[in-house]
This record gives C-alpha cells, structure tokens and sequence, in this order.
C-alpha cells in the first residue's frame, strides 16, 4: 500500500485510537460537586461525646449571644447542607492549627482534641468537603507546620516522601524534548528556548516561593497540548528519511517559517520508511525499542512491546509504512511517563514501611533535583552497575554533578531575553532559579507603571523586550549569581550585600579604554561639521574600535558620547549609543544615580548608598507593589511568611482591602487609619510593621526622603517632559520586628536597613529559607517526620560557612529523599 499524506487530523485519530488500544494512563476525571454531596445531607446528628466536648471548650465564644468570628456551635446539631459544611471546614482548620481554643482559654486533652477532630473530619468528607490534610500538601500551606517542633530535635519519626508521580516542570518537559531528537552541543543549546511546533503543556504560578510542586495530575487540557506536540515530533523524526525515499523534496515545507529538522532519521526508523514492502516483526520491534530509547530512556517492557506491536502493523496496514510507523512514534510520545518523574520505591520495605528510590529512580530524581536533564553517562552507569543504593553512592553522584560546571549550564530563564540583553548564563540555573522563586522578584515583570510618574525613565515590556524590569530583574539575577558562586554565607550576603550591578556591561574596562583612544585619535578631526567626511576617511578605526558596520551616525554619537563626559572631568561609561544610553539612564534613575554625572565602576558589583540586599533591589521592590503606590501590607505578608516562617490568613471575602484616598495623607496615614480597627489589626499586626520600613523607596524602587503626594489637589506644576511636580509630605518609615524568637532582635526598628540587618542575624529566617529549600528539592512541603532532615540541613549551611551547596547535598542524601512509602 502507498504511503498516506501526513495529516495532523489523521495522526490525532489514530492517536486516540492508540490510546484506547495501548491503555495509556492519559484520562480525565470527573466528581460530584461539594454542593451536589451535601445536598444529600438529610439528618446530621451530632454524637453527645462530641457535644460535650463541644459545649465544654467551644460553647463560651460561639453561641447564640456571642458569635465569636460569626460562628455558633450551639445549634451544629441543627445545620445541614451547605452551612454545616461551611463551619465544619473552618473548625477542621482551627483544630488542625491548634488554633481552637484559644491559648487563654481552658485547653482540651489530647484524647478529646481527637474525638472532635476525628468527627469533624469525617462529617467534612461525607458532606462532600476537602480533607485538611489534603490541603496541607499545597504551597501556600508549607508553614502551617510548627517551626519550633521541626527544629526542636524532639521528632524522632523516620523520614520518607510519599510514593508519586510527580509532573516534569517546563524547563524538563522541554530537555526531554531535545533528548528526544538527541541534540547535543550548539544545537541542543540554540533549541533550548523551544521548537516552533512544540507547546509546553505546563505553566508554573506566578506567585514568589516554590513554584515547582509534586501536585499537578495530567488532564484533558494536556492531552490535548501533547497530541499537536506528538503530530509534530513524529514528523520531524522521520523527515530526513522520508526526503532519502523521494517522499519529500529537500525544500519542501508545510510552513516556510518552520525549516527545522533532524539532518539524519535513526537507522531503525528509516529502515521502515524507505523500504517498499511492509517491515518484519524484527524491524518492527527495533523501531519500536529505539522510540522507547529516545522518549523514555528505557527499553519498552515484554507487555508494552506486544501491545505496540498490534498497533503498529495495523496502523501500517492502514496507512502504509511511514504513517503506520509514525502512530507508533506520537503514541509512545503520548506516554504519560514522558509527561511524569516517577518515584515508587522499590524492593523490601523496612521496619517503617519505607522503600528506597531503585537505582534508576534514583538517578533521574538526583538529575532533575540539580538541573533539567535527564541523568548523564557516568549517573546511568552507577545506577546500572549497582552503585547508587546509599547515602555515600548518592553523596558522590550529588557532589559530582554539582562539580560539573558544564553539563547544565544554560540560561536562567531565555524568556528574559530580548531585543538587546540575554538572560544569565549559569553552570547551575536550577540554583539560581531557587533564589528567583524565593525572593519573587520576576514578579517586576507583571507589574504596569505609568512611565510619565517616572519621569520618562520606566518603560513597560513590550514587543519582545522586558525593558527596564528585565534589565532590573536581569541584574538581580547577576548578584545572585555572584553569592552563589561564592558559596560562602549565601543567605545573609543576598540579605545584607550594599553591592550592586548596575547597568552591566561585559568587559566595561575594555569597551571604556577604546572608546577613550577612539576618541583621542579623532577629536582634532572636523568630526562635528564634517561627520560623514571623517567617517569615511577612518572606516578601519571605526570597525576597530566601535563596530564592523559603524559609519557617520554611529561616529556622531560615540564622539558625542565622550565629549560630555570629558568636559566634566569623568570617563565615558561603556553604553555609547542612543538606545543603550537611554537604558542606562533608566537603570541609573531607579538607583538615584544621575548617568551623566557619575563615574561608570570598571568592576561590578560596586556599593550603592542607602541599599542593603535583595529587598532593596529595585526588581523586588517593584514586584512587590502596586501599579502606581508602594504595597506595604504584600512586602510585610512576605517578610512573615518567607523569612519568619509565620502565616497570615487570607482577606475574608466579605472585605473590602483597599486603601481609601486622602490628598492629605501618606501612604502610611491612609494604611494606618483603615486597618487599626480591632478586626483589622488582628491580622495586619503581622504585616504593617515589616512593610512600612520600605516606605524609604518609592514603588519604582527609588530611595526617597519625602513622600510625593500625587493628587490633583496638590499638583504644583504641569510638566510636557518628565515627571509633575506635586507637594511632599514627610515619611515615617518607623517599624517592629516580631517573631524571630530572639529578644535581642526583636523590637522597634528605624528602618528597612535596621530591619533587614536583625533579620540576616536571625537563626529563624535561616531556618525558614532552608524549609523553602527542602520545598524547592523534595517538590513538597515538609511534614513533622521531616524533622530531621531539616535540622541536619540547617547544620551543613552553619557547619560549612554558609555554603548552599551543603545545604544541597544534605537534603539529596537525607531520608526524605531516598525513600519513598
């Protein structure tokens, strides 16, 4: 039979078809609705052992007369439906927490605490609720176990992960897509910002913390994604061949702007492709183990091959020996465990019920906790030959491969780059991409600033360009680079550092001295009358010394560019010509730094006055505030819950969290007076306080002394160019810390400085950063069996002198991540 046109509706049936004939585990799920279940509530009684608990701890701030929280426990055994489920819900999280009853109140035992829990639990599930537990497994839900406990010592559970199949993130979604090619060298690394065909099925939150979570189930949607992905890499896989068979010409292309593909087909494939009648059982079962190779890494099993044998010679005999072949490449592609880590654990169980990774699962999880690819030749080979079972096989393939300074070293984040900066370059992205997630300052990105109210500096992203929040993001990326490289006393440098980058420019020395001598070798020139005359006179000194396309213009604006800065007595900064110029100017202005009247450093970072770490960054500030305002409750809510492990409930939906306008007022004022009411400050006691320092920077990331009222009320002048001129106001920048546990830390603080000083000193914020860590390596949170594991990573950062790193290989070879239950 004749070969049959590619044709992607065809390839998504016989994929469909393949699903069905395969088994594959891609499906969706559905359940009845909470509101469905509980309408099938008809009589809830209340056990009279749970009312006596009930009426003992609960009935003194919950009854008819005082509904404390507007909650009432006096009438639970007469709610139904939907309202019994709404109190039983908040009461299972209260008691989870040990938020109920109060710390001044008379506490229950621990066998009562366990009576009610237990029931509430179980009425929670029958009236169609979400177990809590359940919850406590999602991001913003990581410190919701007692950091005092974890870090006690006094746990002694074993510890372990739960058994999972945890869903590859982009960046390895997109790594097994290149190994499916198997690209090496330049071109794996041109490829790595994706294929023109190729749509990565998953997106990561855009929130700050741990952003890559064990949590995510495939569905519909990806189904759907991976059948176009599927379409499209089965047909790049057997283009060379079906060019050698005369099936294509070499220059033919369904679309004109997608030319790439593979220059040779695998033997095993092409040998189907070319040959004229259909293939043998034999050939059939190379192509087959060979797509096995390619996507999963692993032959295909005795049961998987008689399957995809069925399936492939009769997609063949349908379709003929290419688009028979090619079903069988899309539908290995659709195997969710391209899609998935799988981590079961294998072998006997110990005395806890734990099992150890086996060798092969343990390969990929130590890969894929350093970088994004797959695991190398020499971690294949330990596994292979028995030599990744325990913490020193693991300690040394950790080690090793962090050591390696080549194998995953990339980019940062190449959605960064754009019409004139590229993102950092890492021998290790996945550490710095911690620290990104952390610290949330990509969040800049996301944020909309009126350009005018900076006074012309601040311009949004737009067509392919970040603009001035990428270059801002991008230079926090190099300081974190910077202490991560360095390793020694990482968290407190990225807390505490006054060094910054600042407009960056490769060899700046370099570039500086040439346009210096450009300069000199040109000034007695009649360069400024005569500008086209000059540059066609000294067409090699301006290939040698600006660039190999420079002509008149360029030559204006170099010479230009020097002179100002000579007449002032300063040496040229490196950014010469019109578009970086202006881009340096507004780096400058985010920093308070006048570009035309500053000496450019030859070495970067260099000290900034009035600035102290990451959270004075310009990229954190302005990611962590409002369109056109500072955002003091968000910058505090971060401090609590990222730095002091502390949590803050979310705004009831019955509130309105805005700041009213006052023409009058600060920012300050206007907070103060909206949230000191009693039900107010019960929460914003844990935010105002650490968000109100930062009041000492605008919202562009500006240190400041005044406050800028910008109200029509106070506009003292219209201004054509640049910023209006508004009445200001004085700042009180004033806070308190509370919660590090140290009295020598805690207490009132003058501001951001002074806070972010006692917070760098605090055992509790290293300690919170190294929970973050274990969340970002383990792809959950961690649990009170975790203890340990914890404690002895926090002791390799201490012990080590601040090395993330030991951080690292601590957490790689602990409990938590070998063994799996």
């Amino acid at each position: 039979m004749s070969a049959v046109p590619l044709c992607s509706g065809q390839c998504i049936l016989f994929a469909l078809i393949a699903i069905i004939s395969v088994g594959l585990p891609l499906k969706l799920l559905a359940a009845k609705s909470p509101v469905e279940t509980a309408g099938a509530d008809l009589k809830a009684a209340t056990p009279h052992d749970v009312q006596a608990v009930v009426k003992t701890y609960c009935s003194k701030c919950h009854s008819e007369k005082l509904q404390e929280g507007q909650a009432r426990f006096d009438n639970l055994t007469d709610l139904r439906g939907p309202a019994r489920l709404e109190l039983l819900n908040s009461v299972q999280e209260r008691l989870q927490l040990q938020e109920m009853p109060p710390e001044d109140e008379k506490q229950p035992t621990a066998a009562e605490r366990r009576l009610l829990a237990g029931w509430v639990r179980g009425e929670v599930l029958r009236l169609g609720g979400s177990d809590f537990a359940d919850k406590l497994r999602y991001p913003d839900y990581g410190n919701y176990v007692d950091h005092d406990k974890l870090f006690s010592g006094q746990i002694k559970d074993k510890a372990y992960t739960p058994a999972r199949r945890w869903a590859v993130s982009p960046q390895i979604f997109n790594e097994r897509v290149l190994d499916v090619f198997q690209l090496e060298g330049r071109e794996r690394e041109g490829l790595r910002r994706g294929f023109f065909g190729v749509t990565n099925p998953f997106v990561l939150p855009e929130h700050s913390g741990v952003r890559y979570y064990d949590l995510t189930s495939l569905d519909g949607g990806h189904l759907l994604v991976m059948l176009t992905n599927a379409d499209w890499i089965s047909a790049k896989q057997i283009r060379a061949a079906r060019v050698k068979s005369g099936e294509l010409e070499a220059n033919q292309f369904e679309n004109a702007k997608d030319r790439l593909y593979p220059k040779q087909t695998m033997p095993a494939f092409e040998k189907i492709v070319v040959k004229k009648s259909p293939p043998t059982e034999a050939e059939l079962v190379d192509a087959i183990q060979a797509q096995f190779q390619c996507v999963l890494q692993r032959p295909a099993t005795a049961d998987e091959l008689k399957k995809y044998l069925q399936l492939t010679s009769t997609a063949i005999s349908l379709g003929g020996n290419t688009e028979g072949l090619r079903q069988m490449l899309a539908t290995v592609l659709l195997e969710s465990e391209f899609l998935y880590r799988l981590e079961f654990g294998a072998g006997p169980a110990d005395e806890f019920g734990r099992k150890k990774l086996s060798p092969r699962e343990a390969s990929y999880a130590i890969a894929y906790a350093i970088g994004d690819r797959g695991p190398d030749a020499k971690l294949v080979a330990a596994a292979q030959d028995g030599r990744l079972n325990n913490k020193l096989d693991y300690k040394r393939e950790v080690t090793r491969l962090l050591d390696d300074l080549s194998y995953n070293r990339g980019e940062i984040d190449s959605s960064l780059d754009g019409k004139q900066f590229q993102s950092v370059v890492t021998p290790h992205p996945k550490i710095d991409r911690f620290f990104r997630d952390f610290f949330g300052y990509t969040g800049a990105l996301k944020v909309f600033k009126d350009s005018q109210r900076s006074g012309g500096y601040y311009t949004n992203p737009d067509r392919g360009s970040t603009q001035t929040p990428g270059r801002l993001v991008n230079e926090a990326d190099l300081l974190v680079e910077l202490y991560v490289a360095q390793d020694k006393h990482v968290f407190e440098n990225l807390l505490t550092t006054d060094k910054f980058f600042v407009a960056f420019v490769d060899d700046a020395g370099e570039k500086m001295d040439k346009l210096n001598k450009f300069y000199d070798l040109l000034k007695d020139t009649d360069w400024k009358k005569n500008p086209k005359k000059v540059a066609e006179e000294n067409t090699e000194l301006l290939k040698k010394y600006l660039d190999s396309h420079a002509g008149e213009k360029q030559l204006t604006m170099a010479m230009t560019h020097v002179s100002k800065f000579r007449e002032k007595g300063l040496s040229p900064n490196p950014v010469w010509n019109y578009a970086f110029g202006r881009l340096l100017t507004t780096w400058a202005a985010s920093y308070n730094i006048d570009s035309f009247n500053w000496e450019f450093p030859r070495v970067q970072p260099f000290p900034l006055a009035n600035r102290k770490g990451l959270m004075t960054h310009p990229a954190w500030l302005i990611a962590h505030s409002q369109n056109a305002a500072n955002d003091p409750v968000r910058r505090g809510r971060w401090i609590r819950e990222k730095l002091l492990a502390g949590r803050v409930p979310d705004v009831p939906i019955t509130v309105d969290a805005q700041i009213p306008e006052d023409p009058h007022k600060t920012l300050r004022e206007r907070l103060d007076g909206v949230t000191s009411k009693q039900e107010c400050w019960k929460c914003h006691q844990y935010m105002n306080p650490l968000g109100l320092p930062f009041e000492i920077y605008d919202d562009f990331g500006r240190f400041r002394k005044l406050e800028i009222l910008e109200h029509p009320d106070n506009l003292i002048s219209k201004n054509k160019e640049g910023a209006d001129t508004y009445k200001t106001k004085a700042l009180n920048v004033a806070g308190n810390l509370s919660g590090t546990g140290d009295p020598k830390l805690d207490g009132d603080v003058t501001d951001a400085l002074d806070l972010i000083d006692r917070l760098a000193k605090s055992d509790r914020v290293r300690q919170s950063i190294i929970r973050h860590a274990f969340r970002f390596y383990m792809g959950r949170n961690e649990m009170l069996s975790d203890s340990q594991t914890l404690i002895d990573a926090d002791r390799a950062y201490v012990d080590s002198q601040g090395s993330f790193k030991a951080v690292i290989v601590s957490l790689l070879t602990s409990d938590s991540f070998i063994y799996r239950k």
